[in-house]
Formats: C-alpha cells, sequence, structure tokens
C-alpha cells in the first residue's frame, strides 16, 4: 500500500466524492473535512482490509474499483457479493459501531481512495451531527440492497488480454472481439503503442510504479474507462510494465493460446499465475484459437493442466459465431441450456433444439442430466438439429440399445450395447467440445452429486444415464456411478453458476395419473388375463417403470424447487408416453417441437 501525500490528491475528485457521501455542506464545513483525510493509493490485485480487522476507518473512492468480498468460514473460500465504485464510501459500519470489517475489500484495479480514522471523525460528528445522519443513511441503504437486490453478477469493462506465447494471432482475434463486443457498448481496444499514441508521450505505457508518468497514465485510463463501454487491453506477451498494468486494471483476463503451440505457460502469463492474488477477485479465461476449417479439437488437457483457469473457451479463427458466443459469456448475455431426464420422453429435447435453431436463438452452455446428458453432448458437439434426430433415431430405435437383457444380478440390462453406441458416438473429451458442457451423475460411493466438465465424453454419458435395476452402474475413479437424475434431474442450480445470464430448461418430470379399479396390487395372472382382447386392462406401472419413477422422486422435489429459477421453462406434454417408449420417437419429438416453437414465440416477442 502505497501513501500519496497532500500535494498530490485530485482536490476536485475528492470534493466530489464527499458531497456525494455526505450531501451539500457548507463550504467551509466541506474544506474542514477535506483536510482531515489522507491518500492512499492500492495496486490492482491488493487487499485494502481484511475480513475481521478492525473497522476503525472510513475510506471513500476517488478512482478505480474494489470488490466486497466474503469467506465461507468452513472453506475459506471467498464470495464475491458486490462492488465500489468511484464516489462510494465503504468502512461506514465498523466507524459507527466499533466492530471489526464484516468483508474483505479487493482492488480489482489501481484504485485512489482517501480515508479518515476513527477519532477525527469522532472529533467532527461531535461538531458536526449532520455526518453522523448522512453515514446512517448509507448504512440503511446497503442494509436495503442486501433484502432486496438479485445475486450479484460481476460487471466486466476493462478485460486484459494476455498472450500464452508470443501475439501469434492474438491482435487480430482481439480486433474481431472487439466488433463483436461493440453490439453491447462502445469498445476500445489499446496496446503499448497505442497508448503512447494517445497520452501523446513515448513510452509512458512502460511508467514504472509510483512515477509521476503512472500518476498521469493511471488518470487517463480512468478518464477512458468512464467515456467507453469496454477497454480492451492487449498486454505484452514478456513481462513488461505495460502488462503488469493491464493485470492490475482488469475485471477479467482473457489468456488466449494458439492451439498449435507449447502449452506450458511462460511469459506473461507465469507472472499471471505467480502473481496468487488476482484469482481472489478477477475471473480468468483460457480462450483456445484454432483455425477456421477445425473439425475435431484435441490436447486441451494439456492447456488445462497448467492452469488454474475459471473457464476455457473455443474460437476458431475468423468464425463469427464462435467469437460471438465468447462474446455473450463475457457481457453476461449468454443463454444455457437446460435439459432434464426423463427416458424416452427426452427425445422432445431433440424437437426443443430445432425449435431454437429455426427462432435463431444461440446455444452457449449446455448441461443435462441422465437423457438430457445424451442430447445436450450432440448439441455441444456442434451437430445441427437434423444431425441430433438422426443419430437420435439411429441410436434408439435402429439399435436398441434396451434389449440386451440379462440374469438380473445387478440390472435388467447388461448394458453393453448402450456402453457400445456411447463409444462411438461421443468420441473425444468434454473440454475439447465446441460448446462449453457439462453432465452430472450420482456418486453411490461417496453418496453426492458429480458433475462432468473434463475427461472422455462416453464415459460422463454413460454414468449420467445408469438407471439403478436397469442398467448395471457405472465406474469412474474407482467409484461407482450412476444416473444423474437420483440426486438432480434438471441441473439448473448448475447451469446458474456458470458465465450465463439467462437459462432455457426443459423439464420432462410429467406425473401420470392411474385410474386404480383395485384396493390391492394385482398379482401376475390378473395382469397377465388383463392384457388378452376383450378385457378391463388394469392400469399397473411395469417393473421398469416403477424402478425409473421411485429412483427419481427426491430428485423431482428438487427439480419442483429449481424450476422458479430458470429464465424460461419448457415443460413438453410428454406424459403420456412411457418411459421406454423407443417406438414413439417422431410423436415425441415433434410435441417437443410444437411445445418450443408457440413458448419461444411468445419468450421472443415480451
Amino acid at each position: 500500500m502505497h501513501r500519496v501525500g497532500d500535494e498530490e490528491r485530485d482536490e476536485g475528485n475528492l470534493t466530489r466524492a464527499l458531497t456525494q457521501v455526505f450531501g451539500d455542506l457548507d463550504p467551509g464545513l466541506l474544506e474542514t473535512i477535506s483536510t482531515e483525510f489522507e491518500s492512499i493509493d492500492v495496486a490492482g490485485g491488493s487487499e485494502l482490509f481484511h475480513q475481521g480487522d478492525p473497522g476503525d476507518s472510513l475510506y471513500i473512492l476517488l478512482r478505480g474499483r474494489l470488490n466486497v468480498c466474503v469467506a465461507d468460514p468452513e472453506t475459506g473460500l471467498e464470495t464475491v457479493l458486490g462492488e465500489i465504485a468511484p464516489g462510494e464510501a465503504v468502512g461506514e459500519i465498523g466507524l459507527l459501531t466499533g466492530e471489526t470489517r464484516s468483508a474483505s475489500l479487493w482492488a480489482t484495479r489501481d484504485s485512489r481512495l482517501v480515508r479518515i480514522g476513527q477519532e477525527a471523525f469522532d472529533a467532527l460528528a461531535e461538531k458536526h451531527t449532520v455526518l453522523l445522519r448522512q453515514l446512517a443513511k448509507i448504512v440503511v441503504g446497503r442494509l436495503q440492497e442486501r433484502v432486496s437486490s438479485p445475486k450479484y453478477r460481476p460487471r466486466v469493462s476493462t478485460i486484459a488480454i494476455v498472450p500464452a506465447r508470443q501475439k501469434n494471432g492474438t491482435t487480430r482475434f482481439v480486433d474481431q472481439l472487439k466488433t463483436t463486443l461493440e453490439r453491447s457498448g462502445s469498445s476500445l481496444h489499446l496496446d503499448s503503442e497505442r497508448v503512447d499514441q494517445l497520452v501523446g508521450e513515448q513510452g509512458i505505457s512502460m511508467a514504472p510504479r509510483g512515477s509521476a508518468q503512472d500518476t498521469r497514465l493511471g488518470q487517463w485510463l480512468g478518464d477512458e474507462e468512464s467515456r467507453w463501454d469496454f477497454l480492451l487491453l492487449e498486454a505484452d506477451a514478456e513481462v513488461t510494465e505495460w502488462t503488469r498494468r493491464c493485470l492490475r486494471q482488469a475485471d477479467m483476463v482473457l489468456v488466449v493460446g494458439n492451439s498449435a503451440d507449447d502449452p506450458v505457460p511462460t511469459g506473461a502469463e507465469a507472472e499471471l499465475i505467480r502473481d496468487q492474488n488476482r484469482s481472489r477477485s478477477v475471473r480468468q479465461l483460457l480462450v483456445m484459437l484454432h483455425p477456421a476449417s477445425t473439425q475435431a479439437i484435441d490436447g486441451t488437457l494439456r492447456w488445462l493442466e497448467n492452469r488454474n483457469v475459471d473457464e476455457h473457451h473455443h474460437v476458431r479463427v475468423d468464425v463469427t459465431a464462435d467469437v460471438e458466443r465468447l462474446g455473450r459469456i463475457i457481457t453476461g448475455k449468454a443463454i444455457g441450456l437446460v435439459l432434464g431426464g426423463g427416458g424416452a420422453r427426452g427425445f422432445a429435447h431433440a424437437g426443443v433444439y430445432r425449435a431454437l435453431f429455426e427462432r435463431g436463438i444461440p446455444i452457449d452452455w449446455v448441461g443435462g442430466s441422465s437423457i438430457g446428458a445424451v442430447f445436450g453432448a450432440g448439441m455441444a458437439m456442434g451437430w445441427e438439429p437434423g444431425m441430433v434426430e438422426e443419430q437420435a433415431r439411429i441410436s434408439f430405435v435402429e439399435k436398441n440399445p434396451f434389449g440386451d437383457f440379462t440374469v438380473p444380478f445387478v440390472s435388467l440390462l447388461r448394458g453393453k450395447r448402450i456402453e457400445r453406441l456411447a463409444r462411438n458416438t461421443f468420441v473425444g473429451n468434454i473440454e475439447d467440445l465446441p460448446i462449453p458442457y457439462f453432465c452430472v451423475s450420482s456418486n453411490l460411493t461417496a453418496a453426492d452429486l458429480t458433475i462432468h466438465e473434463r475427461g472422455e465424453l462416453w464415459r460422463a454419458i454413460r454414468a449420467s444415464v445408469s438407471l439403478p435395476g436397469v442398467l448395471p452402474p457405472a465406474v469412474n475413479d474407482r467409484k461407482l456411478a450412476i444416473d444423474g437424475g437420483i440426486l438432480n434431474n434438471l441441473p439448473v442450480d448448475i447451469m446458474l453458476g456458470r458465465s450465463v445470464g439467462k437459462v432455457i430448461a426443459v423439464d420432462l418430470s410429467a406425473t401420470k395419473e392411474y385410474d386404480l379399479e383395485y384396493s390391492d396390487v394385482p398379482g401376475p395372472l390378473e395382469i397377465f388375463f388383463s392384457r388378452l382382447p376383450f378385457t378391463r386392462d388394469l392400469q399397473v406401472p411395469s417393473i421398469v417403470t416403477l424402478m425409473m419413477k421411485a429412483t427419481v422422486m427426491a430428485s423431482d422435489i428438487h427439480s419442483k424447487a429449481v424450476r422458479n429459477e430458470a429464465t424460461l421453462l419448457l415443460s413438453p406434454a410428454v406424459e403420456r408416453f412411457g418411459l421406454l417408449a423407443t417406438a414413439d420417437f417422431d410423436e415425441i419429438v415433434d410435441v417437443g417441437y410444437r411445445h418450443a416453437r408457440k413458448a419461444l414465440k411468445t419468450w421472443q416477442s415480451e
């Protein structure tokens, strides 16, 4: 933490900030208050104070931005609750009550604040009670925000782009990203050379910390940030003062790597990895660049093993759809699609996908459970709707994966057919998929949910569809895995933890009503004879239906709880179809399509 003398204080910013915090005060009182504050500079990525520290000071932010973070008492992991913008005060609760800090504050870019201590403030407040009233208003306002505000999503305005190695295609990519971001707001692309030109001073981009040039450049960047919606700061490939400044200023860091390069971090990126503080307050995304002609991606795991990034995304150079997807993810406008489980009723997912495609609604992230994991994987592979339907028809109708019955020591089916289909259809790893994807399975060994976001795609799908009693469990990392629908049949809550702004969920958890004409469940002979012609058919669920319904009952309760969290919930009327009704493939697809087409048209018009 570096203190700046009074002679360097930005008097104009201080006056405006004090007026914003304490209201319109007498000029003489305003001058008196300002002399009691001292200026403090905090480097981006540094902590101003820590949760549990003494609450003996009030701070007002003049320039920069701060994140408010609270640590989980058990894990120690920090969650960002909000941000402090220029002109806002922080630390007022501790100053009034004497309590310790309830949260930690991290600078997300180089920031300048002013500070007044407890003793100095008490002396002023004793003479000027208006200060206490104004501070109390701030406290009340903050408490009201906590109650009424939706879940906080960090605002991204300054993005640092760090080349993983040399600037091999990075500048071209940044120009394409800038064009995409301009659909959401004005954008400015800066590198060290461009900064020198715009500021009008050769070499100012390399100004060392604490120098007069550093102060001037910091003020200039602050002005540019207020002028533009997005600043794209392209760092040098090597470690320079400009690279360090880019990292200190960023709300988000994009590490851009060429898929053909060596994946081992070097230069500027290695500096980023060494700076552990950045991971506390700034999201880091790995962007893998591929040739436009790329059909199948591989080798992503080698890049991820050396990095602690929050997400990774694939972009084919000059493929507009890929850059636009990344732009939506950065700006919080991405659309996540969640596909629920439901056996053969899941064929409706293919119809929903066709309707989304026809309405021009992009899918930026896909998640699924059980049969939803299967259809979601095809979408994440980049298949168009016709391909998804064709592959599903071949797999579930023509090849009948549910026909390999066995002696039921572990399950009714051997599971070899569905395993062979999964191996042959879903080749490659999840992390190599062009569209981000996850699916869920239930860990029978540890009794918890597994979220599959890396590793062999077919294995994840095999685990997610392993309905107990029907299919044998899958083995993942020497642990038994069963159907994802057991614990989470509609993983909307998991999708909300990803970088999406809207979630479309397809819920297939329909309830079938049985018109019972008996007081006790009929025996096998009664059921057999009831199936003969000219007899009344007794409505008794089959053994497979019983197992499938019983295993997802608890998860259905969870699904009901998360339905309202989806931006758009689609519930095709598939309850009349059996959970193994593969012969009704085309009709189920059509039900999903018609329902989604109508619902999406209404949604888009609102």
